[in-house]
């Protein structure tokens, strides 16, 4: 299990119980949630006579995957778990470890496939475009600010239009899709600087992001099919 699992497992899980599922499914009769704790059971020994160290190692393991089990069969931790997680997580990572584990990052390829499984909202977009919705770590971000002014960069109106009739038909992103476009233009905007702008885009937005706020944001600009003034 690597640092950023275990992170996401100890924290932020616990401060979105509503990503559990709603409904009890297959995977949580009581049936198959006996055959997965039987399963753990069986990989994950505890036998600390003769490996005390593995033994605790899958001690915690086991914990974790409980713990996962639960919380995707729907169980909402109380406010004492909560706290108690959150204590135990900040004794091995620093708030900004936690927020850098939630954030999109800036690979633009794993970040492309994590979105097919992500539905965004224009409308949360919006907000967060607006700054009326705090990103990462509770900070608003400055994108209407400069995309509502045309001297400093792009308007925000006609985004779609402006990717798909002029970008996308440069020879650098001819094999680029419209998504692959605007989430690498988010997350790494120096690797293309649009001409007659300088370069005043930050660089920080793939460490402030989820994926379901980076989601939102693109369905909002798509949004933004307006005509392109002649």
């Amino acid at each position: 299990m690597t640092r950023r699992s275990i992170i996401l497992l100890l924290f932020w899980s616990l401060l979105l119980p509503g990503l559990a599922q709603d409904d009890a499914s297959e995977g949580c009769s009581p049936d198959e949630l006996t055959r997965q704790q039987e399963t753990f059971a069986l990989y994950l020994t505890l036998d600390f006579a003769v490996d005390a160290e593995l033994a605790l190692a899958n001690l915690y393991r086991l914990g974790a995957l409980y713990q996962s089990m639960a919380l995707d069969c729907g169980y909402a931790p109380n406010q004492a778990e909560v706290n108690v997680m959150l204590e135990r997580a900040l004794m091995f990572a620093s708030l900004d470890d936690l927020i850098v584990a939630q954030s999109v990052g800036l690979d633009v390829d794993d970040i492309l496939v994590e979105l097919d499984e992500v539905y965004g909202d224009p409308l949360t977009g919006q907000l967060l475009y607006n700054g009326l919705e705090p990103a990462l770590g509770g900070s608003p971000l400055g994108c209407a600010g400069c995309h509502e002014n045309e001297a400093i960069a792009p308007l925000t109106a006609a985004t779609w239009t402006r990717i798909n009739d002029v970008r996308l038909r440069l020879p650098q992103f001819a094999e680029y899709t419209h998504r692959q476009f605007l989430v690498e233009s988010i997350v790494r905007p120096m690797d293309y600087i649009t001409p007659d702008y300088a370069a005043v885009m930050p660089e920080m937005y793939g460490g402030q992001l989820t994926i379901q706020q980076l989601a939102d944001l693109v369905a909002f600009l798509d949004s933004q099919d307006q005509l392109l003034n002649e």
